[in-house]
């Protein structure tokens, strides 16, 4: 990439964030209405859409931003400022974008070339083994979680492919809207907007072309093998999926917890308790000051990790094991960072964050729930790393 390329894709960049901060008051106004659709509200996706928030990642070729991870999460967290749902939403077609621009050339061509505005979904967990069929794969299952799954056009399926050994590979396999049947069982504490619910396949003829394996999806920059025997350039879609791509859910939680930090401090500059300024109390500066501690620790961690793997992407040179396990690391300690900061200022709210009406509650529902999502669990990111450091298998 050049210096011109360069400076455009700053200007793009900046120009999306921007775009992303001015809009979140109004999604911020229909929060609680998009809660109780139990999904993305049809003007809120019309906003997303129109101002380029669902192309942030697809391919400059069919009309995308192609923005590098480290800008891509800046905007996912500028929205989330405004609603968790609707920037965890973001995040996922955002994802899908990386993912899909992995497979061959023919995949974007089917879903892009006919419909650039497509917005594609997926359920990653393996839930069934396809069958091999003339020129392709029979693909049937359910699979849970499937976000902003109303609104797809697409949908990306992780299943078990059998090997000729006998032994079985997880692959994703790319199906249209049109033999997806979604169960309206989305009934939860946070993230209620999000509409992440269970769909089921009976049969679907995926043909070779658009399935791709978790192995060449996390095979990273030294080119990876493409259905067709093509070879990938662009440094985005040679990120190794796995470490990298969680990152812009991580960032959902980053903005939520900004956003509470920042309306915390403005509610508790005007707050009085027994005609005592709220504000003027050291327990109350202390929580303020270890929360924007953590949420700014947060924030230099995802942004330092995924401005490295795009570095790395760019040098055409594989991430390190110790590179890959930090990042898995960071997905699961920034996330608690910034649940740590959430946990605190919620408890700061006193007992009126518990109405439904209060700022905070919601974000506090929200982080929780950002903090479930499997890239995000400390446990399990913490652990590998560790073994990681003592030369141990971690994938």
């Amino acid at each position: 990439m050049n210096a011109l390329q360069i400076d455009d894709q700053t200007m793009r960049a900046r120009a999306l964030i921007d775009q992303a901060a001015a809009l979140a008051p109004s999604l911020d106004e229909r929060a609680a209405a998009t809660e109780a659709a139990g999904q993305m509200l049809g003007e809120t996706i019309d906003d997303l859409r129109s101002a380029g928030f669902t192309r942030l990642c697809q391919p400059r070729k069919y009309g995308g931003a192609e923005l590098p991870m480290d800008a891509a999460a800046e905007v996912i967290a500028a929205l989330a400022q405004g609603c968790g749902s609707t920037a965890w939403v973001a995040s996922v077609f955002t994802d899908h974008s990386i993912l899909t621009g992995m497979f061959s050339a023919q995949t974007a061509e089917d879903i892009w070339g006919a419909n650039p505005l497509a917005l594609i979904s997926a359920g990653y967990h393996p839930t069934s083994m396809v069958e091999r069929t003339e020129g392709g794969w029979r693909v049937s299952g359910k699979w849970e979680f499937v976000s902003g799954c109303d609104h797809a056009d697409w949908f990306i399926l992780g299943s078990f492919m059998p090997l000729e050994d006998g032994g079985q590979e997880h692959a994703f396999f790319i199906v249209p809207r049109a033999d997806i049947a979604i169960e309206d069982n989305w009934q939860v504490l946070g993230m209620q907007g999000t509409g992440s619910k269970n769909i089921t396949v009976q049969s679907s003829i995926v043909p070779e072309h658009r399935m791709l394996t978790m192995a060449e999806a996390n095979a990273g920059a030294e080119g990876r093998a493409r259905t067709g025997g093509e070879v990938e350039t662009r440094p985005l879609y040679r990120l190794e999926h796995l470490p990298t791509v969680p990152f812009l859910f991580t960032a959902t939680g980053l903005g939520i917890a900004e956003s509470l930090l920042a309306r915390s401090i403005a509610h508790i500059a005007g707050a009085q308790s027994r005609g005592k300024a709220i504000a003027e109390y050291p327990t109350m500066q202390m929580h303020i000051a270890e929360a924007a501690a953590e949420i700014d620790a947060a924030r230099l961690l995802v942004m330092r990790d995924c401005r490295d793997a795009m570095d790395a992407m760019d040098e055409a040179r594989p991430m390190t094991v110790m590179e890959q396990a930090r990042a898995r690391r960071d997905h699961g300690y920034a996330t608690r960072l910034c649940q740590n900061a959430v946990d605190r200022l919620f408890a700061a709210a006193g007992a009126r964050g518990m109405f439904d009406s209060h700022f905070a509650q919601r974000k506090f529902r929200d982080m929780r729930a950002v903090s479930t999502h499997i890239s995000q669990n400390w446990d399990r990111s913490g652990t590998a790393y560790g073994a990681a450091a003592f030369g141990l298998d971690t994938f």
